[in-house]
C-alpha cells in the first residue's frame, strides 16, 4: 500500500469531505432541469450540452451513431467512467424514442488526467462527445421524422463541482432504403 505524508493526507481528506458537503447540499436542493426537450444546444452552468442525431447514411440506415456533446468554458472539466479519486460521469436516460429504435449505452472516448493537488481523477475538458448507437429496427416506416428526448445529467468541476442535468431532444430521420443507395450500385 502506498504511503502518503501527512500534509497529502490532511489535503485529500479535506477535499473529501468539502467534496461530500457540496454533494449532500446539493441533493438537498432541488437541481435545476435545463432545457425542454427541443431539439438544439442547451447553456447551462459552465457548458452547453446537445444530443446529436444525424441521419442515418446511405450505406446504413439501421445504425446510427450520435452523441452525447458538452462543451466546457475555459477550466472546466467532466469525468470519464472511471472518475478517479472524486467525480461522477455524465449518464443519459432516455425519454422518448420512436417504436423500434432502440439505444445502447452511452461510450467513453479516451481522457486525459486531470490534477487537483494530491488527487487525480480522469476527464475532458474544452469539448467532448460521448458516442451513443441508435439501432432502427427494418419494420420502423421510412420518410419519418420524429425529436427523440433524453435526459443527461453530469457534474462539472473546476475547483468546486456543480450537478447538472437537461432535457435535451434531436430529431431522428429515417430514408427509404432506396433513397440511401446509389443509383449504379447493385444489391
Amino acid at each position: 500500500m502506498k504511503k502518503l505524508s501527512l500534509k497529502k493526507f490532511l489535503i485529500a481528506a479535506f477535499c473529501a469531505v468539502a467534496f461530500s458537503t457540496a454533494s449532500a447540499r446539493a441533493a438537498g436542493t432541488a437541481l435545476n432541469t435545463y432545457g425542454n426537450g427541443t431539439p438544439g444546444p442547451v447553456k447551462a452552468d459552465h457548458l452547453t450540452v446537445e444530443l446529436i442525431v444525424p441521419p442515418p447514411g446511405w450505406d446504413n440506415r439501421l445504425e446510427i451513431n450520435a452523441g452525447l456533446e458538452f462543451k466546457m468554458e475555459k477550466g472546466w472539466h467532466v469525468y470519464w467512467s472511471n472518475s478517479g479519486d472524486a467525480g461522477q460521469p455524465p449518464s443519459i436516460t432516455w425519454k422518448k424514442l420512436p417504436n423500434g429504435v432502440t439505444a445502447g449505452a452511452m461510450q467513453f472516448p479516451i481522457p486525459k488526467r486531470l490534477a487537483l493537488g494530491p488527487l487525480e481523477d480522469f476527464g475532458y475538458e474544452d469539448k467532448v462527445v460521448f458516442p451513443i448507437r441508435l439501432t432502427i429496427a427494418p419494420h420502423v416506416a421510412p420518410d419519418n421524422r420524429d425529436i427523440v428526448t433524453a435526459v443527461a445529467s453530469w457534474l462539472v468541476c473546476r475547483e468546486v463541482c456543480i450537478p447538472g442535468k437537461a432535457l435535451l431532444g434531436s430529431y431522428l430521420t429515417t430514408f427509404p432504403l432506396k433513397d440511401l443507395v446509389p443509383s449504379e450500385v447493385e444489391l
